[in-house]
């Protein structure tokens, strides 16, 4: 059971976590105990022991006595989704057949709602992609690999949404795909099918990065 202060910690780290996750405290950033003490209405006690984990799972880094925000370069987006590719293939393979009517119902309503791309801001576009691909790491069964993925994808979020190239509609569709494949429960085709959605994905930064717009 936590205690008062455990539970001060794990709010403060959450909370700080999610401002880099989302990019409101961008790689590079500097950021001070004070600052941040300030910002969340916290004492100093949370907000260092909170500094103190995000350190260890590279969230943050010291340069000297400076503390800054840590940054997801183009090579390591690119590393990033070479690692999703091992374990999401994998899940997408694991949860055919075993994700509720109730999960992919709401999945595809969810892309489907998308109609208009400049209607879609950010936030939503992320949260869509969250629900599938975080949905199918859940349905493969195994914890451990739900996990890494929920990490690798901060990590995907903080290399910044508007760094990587639009594919609205083609995302759409590799999207439709993995899920029909998953309630139809074709594991083979689930697995192929998550396979190009996230090899095109990473096509795409290459190209960019080929075209110096990264």
């Amino acid at each position: 059971m936590q205690n008062e202060e455990d539970t001060l910690t794990q709010s403060a780290f959450e909370e700080i976590r999610r401002m880099i996750v989302s990019g409101e405290m961008p790689g590079g950033a500097v950021v001070t105990e004070r600052g941040l003490g300030e910002r969340l209405g916290r004492s100093r006690t949370p907000i260092r022991a909170a500094i103190g984990r995000l350190e260890g799972e590279g969230y943050l880094r010291r340069h000297g006595r400076v503390i800054l925000v840590e940054g997801v370069a183009v090579e390591d987006i690119i590393e990033i989704l070479n690692v999703r590719l091992f374990l999401e293939v994998g899940a997408a393979r694991e949860a055919a057949g075993r994700m509720s009517k109730e999960t992919v119902t709401a999945i595809r309503n969810a892309i489907l709602d998308m109609r208009d791309p400049s209607g879609v801001v950010p936030a939503l576009h992320w949260s869509v992609d969250d629900l599938i691909h975080l949905s199918i790491a859940e349905a493969s069964g195994n914890k451990l690999l739900a996990r890494m993925v929920v990490e690798l994808r901060d990590r995907t979020r903080m290399f910044g949404l508007s760094r990587i190239p639009s594919r609205f509609e083609a995302g759409k569709e590799e999207h439709l795909a993995i899920i029909d494949a998953i309630e139809a429960g074709d594991g083979q085709a689930a697995a192929e099918a998550m396979s190009r959605h996230l090899e095109n994905a990473r096509a795409g930064i290459v190209q960019a990065l080929s075209k110096g717009r990264l």
